[in-house]
């Protein structure tokens, strides 16, 4: 019998609202590639914020480690590209690289793992960015993504090709020089429970300007490459940016301090986008 539940529209909503957040996120999340000269140098994700395809993603996607050096993304040789589905590559530069904070309590400055990177021509993207929303209390359900390394192409066809045609080798040009496999697939998409918030406020160095900025831990893992991704609400609003892969003691008798992945995410919120701005104008 037709209990009438599937044509009920309330209980379509979650569905509807849940397809379009993931949507949004599926077209403004780009891989980021960097180059230094012919090499690779590291790759990772970030999510454009704005029509003119300001990204925001974290610092170490853009310097390739931590922490951060300023002479990493001051390189002239130093190039970052970024590539979102659907869309020619483009080629970006560093706004913002790292906020410096101090605090009585530090010994040394200490830096903010988020980066705010435009493109080197004028741009207009052909698809809706990231609205920043507020960022998520403790419990509240959230969703992440990024071109994670546990996406595969489909089959194995990457490795099935012979080695040697002309085929085979344009085939891995167009993935892997300047643009990742998982193009191919367009970025992970999870789910999550924000498990822990920690806030942190002090002072950006050398301004003394005020500065928050919430930590987030998901109850979900990303995996490499999926760093400077987005954080986003049910709304499709972004609210945060993957830095990290918490890690847990898994210490033995041959090695006190070996780290294991613990299965979470750690994030930080955007809080700091206006700030970012702010300075990348007064640059």
């Amino acid at each position: 019998q037709n209990s009438g539940r599937f044509s009920d529209p309330q209980r379509h909503r979650p569905f509807h609202m849940y397809e379009s957040a993931y949507k949004r996120a599926s077209q403004a999340c780009c891989s980021i590639t960097v180059f230094q000269g012919e090499e690779l140098l590291g790759e990772g994700s970030g999510f454009a914020i704005s029509a003119d395809g300001l990204i925001v993603t974290a610092a170490h996607v853009a310097t390739c480690r931590m922490p951060i050096r300023e002479s990493d993304y001051k390189d002239p040789t130093v190039r970052i590209f970024a590539k979102f589905p659907n869309f020619p590559l483009v080629e970006y530069r560093v706004a913002i690289c790292g906020i410096h904070i101090s605090d009585s309590a530090l010994t040394h400055v200490a830096q903010i793992d988020q980066a705010l990177l435009c493109p080197v021509l004028p741009l207009q993207l052909p698809f809706p960015p990231f609205q920043i929303g507020p960022p998520p209390r403790l419990g509240e359900e959230v969703h992440f993504c990024g071109y994670s390394d546990e996406l595969e192409l489909p089959f194995g066809i990457d490795r099935l090709l012979e080695p040697t045609s002309l085929v085979a080798v344009q085939f891995r040009q167009s993935l892997h020089r300047r643009g990742r496999a998982q193009n191919v697939a367009g970025p992970m998409i999870k789910r999550g429970v924000v498990g822990n918030v920690l806030v942190v406020s002090t002072q950006e160095y050398p301004s003394n300007e005020e500065i928050t900025c919430n930590v987030l831990y998901i109850d979900n893992g990303i995996h490499s490459g999926a760093s400077g991704g987005p954080v986003f609400n049910r709304d499709g609003q972004a609210v945060g940016v993957i830095v990290q892969r918490a890690t847990t003691s898994a210490s033995q008798a041959a090695d006190a301090s070996l780290l294991v992945p613990s299965g979470s995410t750690v994030a930080l919120s955007l809080q700091t986008v206006p700030f970012m701005h702010r300075k990348a104008s007064r640059a």
